[in-house]
């Protein structure tokens, strides 16, 4: 491996001339297709890991919330029960 690290860096030490011109568009281009790829690579990171351990983290904090809704409903029925025992069945409260 460190033979061919070695040749690779050789090659490209003692390249010859290009017999082409590479102008800023095509330099533009390749900038452009680089950073294109970069950013498709981090998306497909978001939406393979962060999202659903995102969706996870909010069923765990809905699944209290839940809990805490039907607690707070109980304590509703359970304050409409003691006011519907203090009235009469004509709408007089009791003294």
């Amino acid at each position: 491996m460190k033979y061919a690290i070695l040749l690779f860096v050789g090659i490209l030490f003692f390249a010859g001339t290009a017999q082409a011109y590479v102008g800023p568009g095509l330099g533009v281009g390749v900038i452009g297709a680089i950073i294109g790829v970069l950013l498709a690579i981090v998306m497909a990171i978001v939406g393979v890991f962060w999202y659903p351990l995102k969706r996870l983290f909010n069923k765990k904090e809905n699944s209290e919330s839940l809990e805490e809704d039907d607690e707070n409903e109980q304590s509703k029925k359970n304050d409409s029960k003691s006011i519907s025992e203090e009235t009469t069945t004509d709408g007089v409260d009791k003294v």
